[in-house]
Order: C-alpha cells, then structure tokens, then sequence
C-alpha cells in the first residue's frame, strides 16, 4: 500500500484558494458610491451658562484647545456677589464693634480723668495745709510744738489715705480699659482672619469662573455658532458646531441586490468620483437595519429610484478627499480576506 504525500494535502487546498482569488479579482467587484463627511461635534456646556465673548467665527480652521468661547455661570456669580455681601458685612460689623469699643474706653477714661483730677486736688490740699502748718510753726516760735505735730501727723495720715484712694480707685478703671482693649484686639485679629477666607473664596470663584471656557477638541473647523454674546443657554444647549478638519466617515448606500456582499469589519477600496488616483483603504463600521431610498446623487442612473442599505465606513483623518466628495466604494476588499481566513482555519 502506498503512502499519502502529506505535500499533496497541503497544496491542494492553497491551488484551490489561489484559483478562488483570481477568479473572484478577475471578475467585476460589486461597487457603489458613498460620500465623504467631516466628524461633526456639537460643542455645549453641562451647566447653564451666560455666553460672555466669541472668539471665533464660522469657517475659521482653529487648533487644539484653542478658546472659542467665554462664558459664565450665574451660580457662579451669584457665589461671588454673596462673597462680596459677606465681605462688606463682616467690616460693617467689625466697625462697629470697634467704635462701640473705643466708646467704652473713651468713656472710662474720661471717667478715670475725672476721679484721678478729683482725689489729686484733695492731695493739693492737704499738701499745702501742710506746707502751711510749717511755715507757720516757723514764723510764730510761740506756738505748741505738740499742737503743730499732732496737726502736721493728722495731714501726713490724710495724705497717704488719699494717695492709696487713687491707686484704689483708680485699679478697676485700668483693668475694664485692658479688657476693652484686650477684647478690641480680638475682633480685630477674627475679622481680618474671617475676611481673609472670604477673599480666599473670592478668588477660588473667580478661578472657576475664568476656567469656563469652550475649546476646539482638535483641530478642526468652526462649523455653525448658535449663540450671541450675553445670551443664556441651559445645561447641554448645542453652542457651536465643529467639523474635524478632514473627512474621517463615508456615509454610502449599497444597492439591494448587493447587500450580503458587505458586511461588518470588510475593508474597502474608496476612489475620489472626480479624480480615481486618489484613493484610499477603510473600514466598514456601521450596517443600516432597513432598506432606504438611495440619495439621487449616489444613484448609478439618478433619474431612477433604488433602495439599499446604508453603510457607515471608517477612513484616516489623512486622507486627499473633502468634505462631502462623492467618492467609489469597492468591495473587493475583504471578500478575500475571509474567504482565506475560513481556508487557513480549515487547515
């Protein structure tokens, strides 16, 4: 008995694939038409904004993160108006906290004034009635020594009675005026520190505020602007259009009859209509769920209404085709490829 060639079991099946594909490039690949589309982004905000300045205008080609416009939030600045009401109150309040105060210690200083001119003038007194009393016990040799010094010793003692008074009451006039003082201090010290934070979140708004901007997300073109300056606009309003600057989508549609000849992941041929030579690989991405009525412009004969399926094909952002070129869409592509595939793992 002879033995199989193993070389035989391997070739057979590759001439067979071999002959599939050039049979299938030598016959005509079905092909429809498609045009090419700028990804469209609608630019918006997810809070409600008041639109405060445009940057740019319709058509304008603009890089990435570059601002295209300014807005604000009314939260936000309703935040920074009661900051500010807060800021004010705060040294409305510590004004008058600290003239009340100083009032009080105007007050008790005058009072402190008054009781120390008044013990002062009764110590005057007994100082002079005893000067006198010496001058006189000099002048008049005559007189009782024991008289003049029992008198002199009731005025030394009146005199030290009235200097303690005056530290004594002059004592609780200086300690409230400290605590006044001591108390005035403190207010001073809290209301700088509570101004400080408000000025803090002040500037923590406006930080927030000044960030509200709309950036280009690539680059690209300003498409259509739907707002005016000092306009509101709710949370998630389309406030520009933006195109990216090549087309990166084909929208076409294939004929009916072709429908099972396309299918999900096939790579294609796309051709400019205008200039065959440019030419470039994509990538099916997208299959319609229903048959429509193919547009006039991508019809084989427009005057004549026919259906197909729309299909979404997927091309690099560097590609030589513009926005809304008709262009070919070959299916040869891919059919291929799976063909290979299904034989590659049957072997």
């Amino acid at each position: 008995m002879k033995k199989i060639n193993f070389l035989y079991i391997i070739l057979i099946p590759l001439i067979c694939g071999w002959l599939y594909m050039y049979q299938r490039m030598g016959s005509t690949s079905p092909f429809f038409y498609g045009f090419a589309e700028n990804k469209e982004t609608e630019l918006s905000h997810d809070k409600p904004v008041l639109v405060e300045k445009i940057l740019v205008t319709p058509g304008q080609e603009v890089k990435k993160g570059q601002i295209l416009l300014e807005v604000q939030q009314d939260i936000i600045n309703f935040k920074i108006e009661r900051v500010n009401y807060d800021i004010e109150q705060t040294e409305i309040n510590d004004q008058r906290q600290r003239n009340n105060l100083l009032d009080q210690i105007a007050r008790l200083e005058a009072k402190r004034s008054s009781k120390i001119a008044a013990i002062r003038a009764e110590i005057e007194n007994v100082e002079t009635a005893i000067l006198f009393q010496k001058n006189l016990l000099i002048d008049l040799k005559s007189l009782d020594d024991n008289d003049v010094v029992i008198t002199n010793t009731l005025n030394q003692k009146k005199l030290e009675s009235l200097k303690e008074k005056l530290v004594y009451e002059i004592a609780p006039f200086d300690l409230e005026i400290k605590q006044l003082q001591n108390s005035l201090s403190v207010i001073s010290n809290s209301a700088v520190s509570q101004k400080e934070a408000l000025k803090n979140e002040k500037e923590f708004y406006q930080k927030e505020q000044k960030k509200l901007k709309i950036l280009a997300p690539s680059n690209g073109i300003v498409g259509n602007i739907l707002c005016k300056e000092g306009e509101n606009f709710s949370a998630f309003s389309t406030l520009v259009n933006f195109y990216e600057s090549s087309p990166t989508i084909v929208k076409g549609y294939v004929h009916e009859s072709l429908i099972l000849q396309v299918e999900h992941q096939d790579t294609l041929k796309v051709n400019s209509s205008l200039h065959p030579s440019h030419f470039i690989h994509g990538q099916v991405i997208g299959l319609g769920s229903r048959i429509v009525e193919i547009p006039e412009r991508l019809r084989k004969s427009p005057d004549i209404k026919t259906y197909g399926r729309e299909v979404l094909i997927s091309i690099p952002s560097t590609n030589p085709f513009l926005q809304k070129e008709k262009v070919m869409l070959n299916t040869i592509v891919g059919q291929e490829d799976r063909f290979l595939a299904s034989l590659f793992s049957f072997l």
